[in-house]
């Protein structure tokens, strides 16, 4: 009898143990209302009110404290794309005065910040967290502070809906004309530098830079891309600030 009761408590445990590890979550809701009041639609950021809120220094800290050893694959995604674009805001209103990220050096690959026990650098957290676990949708995330960066969503990314809103961020990032755009006169598709920089990744899960244009674009532009012979040219890319 005494045998069977142990028996029984530690299925109980590993049981609670499975349950806690289901369960684990990270709070991202201090972001999400700093983001929602803060990023207008067209993600465009006011660095000012980010500077004053004592709750941004609050999920700042929460984040170099943050344990994300049992989140989900989707879960550790979101807090590494939440995380960076955290911590480019971070970066902007520590040296604040500047009218673009690469008025600092080291901006991305110098400077660290505390996350969930490591000091990483922005460079650090896209390439060896977050394009580890998405190699390509999570390019349509991380949003790097310039005005040629897809746009900072006004709300903080989570772990249920982080693929479907990469995908679909994919979507409206190539419809942007100001950042992509098909001119069909000379059958030329114009796209951000981030297709060229990140050219393999997008070859690898696409088989090609056109498949990859074909994949995102919609409605008309699709239906020229299947119909027609189109060459792809690269625009350069603005750093300009993404300030409101």
């Amino acid at each position: 009898m005494k045998k069977l009761f142990i028996i029984l408590l530690f299925a109980i445990s590993c049981t609670n143990g499975a349950d806690n590890k289901s369960r684990a979550f990270f709070d991202h809701s201090l972001f999400n209302k700093l983001l929602s009041e803060n990023v207008n639609s067209a993600g465009m950021v006011n660095y000012k009110a980010f500077k004053k809120s004592v709750n941004f220094q609050k999920y700042i800290t929460s984040l170099a404290n943050a344990d994300i050893k049992n989140l989900s694959k989707e879960d550790k995604l979101a807090f590494y794309i939440n995380a960076y674009n955290a911590f480019v805001i971070k970066n902007v209103i520590d040296h604040w005065g500047i009218s673009s990220p690469m008025d600092i050096k080291g901006f991305f690959d110098k400077i660290e910040f505390d996350l969930a026990g490591d000091k990483l650098t922005l460079n650090q957290i896209e390439h060896e967290r977050a394009l580890k676990i998405e190699p390509v949708l999570s390019h349509f995330g991380l949003v790097c502070g310039a005005m040629s960066c897809p746009k900072l969503l006004p709300k903080a990314y989570s772990g249920k809906t982080v693929m479907d809103q990469l995908e679909k961020n994919g979507k409206e990032f190539l419809a942007d004309p100001y950042k992509n755009r098909l001119d069909k006169l000379h059958k030329v598709f114009y796209l951000s530098a981030i297709f060229k920089w990140f050219k393999n990744l997008f070859e690898d899960r696409y088989g090609s830079l056109l498949n990859t244009v074909k994949h995102f674009a919609s409605g008309d532009d699709r239906k020229f891309l299947e119909k027609n012979d189109v060459e792809i040219k690269f625009l350069n890319y603005n750093w300009k600030l993404n300030k409101q």
